[in-house]
């Protein structure tokens, strides 16, 4: 995330002082985000959505827990994707 695209400012994220469009990361709720991530294979996002609000003291909901999960998980799948889209066409370029 770089720029605030609606009224909501992405959990593990702030707004910049200067700017209150541009959204600057907060390094620990990022890093818990992560762990966060890894505790989901043997929690419910309940459970795990109560953990990051204790850990952080920035509240998040299971439901926003999902949906933040869901759009890294696609935002992932479209990075790799466009990798990948890159490097072929710098192999055919080069063929």
């Amino acid at each position: 995330y770089n720029n605030l695209k609606g009224p909501t400012v992405p959990w593990g994220y702030k707004q910049s002082q200067e700017n209150r469009y541009v959204l600057e990361p907060i390094n620990e709720q990022l890093d818990a985000l992560a762990q966060a991530e890894q505790y989901l294979k043997q929690s419910t996002y309940s459970e795990v959505a109560r953990w990051l609000t204790e850990y952080t003291g920035r509240k998040i909901s299971s439901m926003g827990l999902w949906k933040r999960m869901k759009k890294d998980k696609a935002d992932r799948r479209r990075d790799a994707q466009q990798k990948r889209f890159t490097a072929a066409i710098q192999v055919e370029g080069n063929a």
